[in-house]
């Protein structure tokens, strides 16, 4: 793991590795899974929190099927128990997820599917500040510039464990600082898949790079 965080994208994988993924899942995750009304849902969740066990266990040199996580306040999932050391945290939209790790800064990941049939002007009015709605309503794509915003600011939410009502109306530019609740975090965006638009945001000021992979099983 090199720089100041990693991050994996995850697509669809062959259903043999899907078994595979479910395996590593803990009791509560295969509760969650199975709630879930849909099979694509279900698929989506064990290649999701399955491939972010099989990126953090290799990070820590840990068996996926160990690690354990604790809900936060907000409920953000923190590691806990034997294997610890870094943070990590999941995002997914669609088909697609991304996984980003840091070993010293809190760190938040977020992935948009674009959706171009959502009145992204109406929504950018209500929720986010003036220029930045501002910005949607003259932009030549508006469903691109409000995924964007909406990526940097859902990453933020993540890396400080809070509310996405506290950040949706603070100006979110990329590779900026960001002040929450007496907190700093710098939000910047990284490359996604066509159809989609991600953020990555880490606690504490300091510039960051990213080292962006494709996982694979």
């Amino acid at each position: 793991m090199s720089g100041d965080a990693s991050a994996w994208l995850v697509g669809d994988v062959p259903s043999a590795a899907v078994a595979g993924l479910l395996a590593t899942l803990d009791d509560e995750e295969r509760r969650r899974a199975a709630r879930l009304p849909s099979a694509e849902g279900r698929r989506r969740f064990v290649i999701a929190h399955g491939a972010t066990r099989q990126i953090v266990g290799a990070c820590l040199g840990a068996p996926p099927a160990e690690l354990r996580w604790k809900a936060g306040a907000h409920g953000k999932p923190e590691l806990v128990g034997e294997w610890t050391g870094i943070h990590a945290n999941l995002s997914h939209s669609g088909d697609r997820c991304l996984v980003a790790v840091s070993r010293d800064r809190a760190v938040g990941a977020d992935i948009q599917r674009l959706m171009p049939g959502l009145d992204v002007v109406a929504m950018a009015r209500r929720y986010f500040p003036e220029s930045e709605a501002h910005e949607v309503v003259q932009a030549a794509d508006p469903a691109d510039t409000f995924a964007r915003l909406w990526a940097r600011k859902e990453a933020v939410t993540k890396a400080a464990g809070g509310r996405l009502t506290q950040v949706l109306p603070l100006p979110t530019p990329s590779d900026a600082v960001v002040e929450l609740a007496a907190s700093v975090y710098r939000v910047a965006d990284v490359q996604a898949p066509d159809g989609f638009r991600s953020a990555i945001a880490l606690a504490g000021a300091d510039p960051f790079t990213v080292e962006l992979n494709e996982w694979l099983p």
